[in-house]
C-alpha cells in the first residue's frame, strides 16, 4: 500500500476515533458528574481526564471543584483535590496535543475561526514556550487551542505535559482556596 494512502488513512482513522470518543463523553456528560459524587479522589482523577479530554468541546469540571471546596474541612483537602484533579486535566489535555501532532491535515479540519486562533498560538508558544503553555493552563481559557497547537509545531511533548501539570494543578488549587475561603467569608457573614 501506498506510503501517502497509509499516512492518510491513520490520519482518518485517527480523528474519527476522536471524534467519537468526543461525542460519546459530550453527550454523557452527566458520567462526569457521577464520577465526581460516588468515587472519591479517583473518580474526580477520572473526572477530570475526561472533562479535558474532549477537543474544542467544554466540559467544565470547575463547578464541581467549587462545590467540593466549598465543603472542605482543611487547606490539606483543598492541596490534595487540585493536585488530583490538576493531573488528571493535564492528562486529558494529551489529547487535544495528540490532535495537534497528527497534523495539517487535523488542524484543516477544525473551523477556521479556530485555525487562525492557531496560527497566534505558534507564534506565542514559540517565543514563550513553557511558560506560556503553564501560565494559560491556570486561567479558563480554551486550552484545547494550546495543545493542538503545541503538538501541530511539535513542541516537545514532555515540556508541554509539564507545563500543563503545573498550570492544572495551580489552576485547580487557586479555583479551591477561592471557594474555600470565599464560602468561609459567606458563612460568617450570613452566620450560617
Amino acid at each position: 500500500m501506498d506510503k501517502g494512502l497509509l499516512d492518510k488513512l491513520k490520519v482518518a482513522g485517527s480523528i474519527l476515533i476522536m471524534a467519537i470518543f468526543a461525542i460519546v463523553i459530550f453527550l454523557n456528560a452527566g458520567l462526569v458528574r457521577q464520577l465526581a459524587e460516588g468515587y472519591g479522589l479517583i473518580g474526580l482523577f477520572v473526572a477530570a481526564i475526561i472533562a479535558n479530554a474532549t477537543v474544542l468541546l467544554p466540559m467544565p469540571i470547575d463547578v464541581v471543584i467549587i462545590a467540593l471546596n466549598a465543603q472542605s474541612e482543611s487547606l490539606l483537602q483543598v492541596f490534595i483535590l487540585g493536585a488530583v484533579v490538576g493531573t488528571g486535566a493535564a492528562i486529558g489535555e494529551m489529547t487535544a496535543y495528540v490532535a495537534g501532532l497528527l497534523g495539517v491535515e487535523t488542524a484543516e479540519k477544525i473551523k477556521a475561526q479556530e485555525f487562525k486562533r492557531i496560527r497566534e498560538v505558534r507564534e506565542k508558544i514559540e517565543k514563550a514556550g513553557m511558560m506560556f503553555i503553564f501560565l494559560v493552563a491556570i486561567v479558563p481559557f480554551p486550552f484545547d487551542v494550546i495543545g493542538i497547537t503545541a503538538g501541530f509545531i511539535r513542541y516537545n511533548p514532555r515540556k508541554f505535559f509539564i507545563a500543563a501539570l503545573a498550570g492544572k494543578i495551580c489552576r485547580f488549587i487557586l479555583l479551591g482556596l477561592a471557594a474555600y475561603f470565599g464560602f468561609a467569608l459567606i458563612k460568617d457573614f450570613w452566620a450560617l
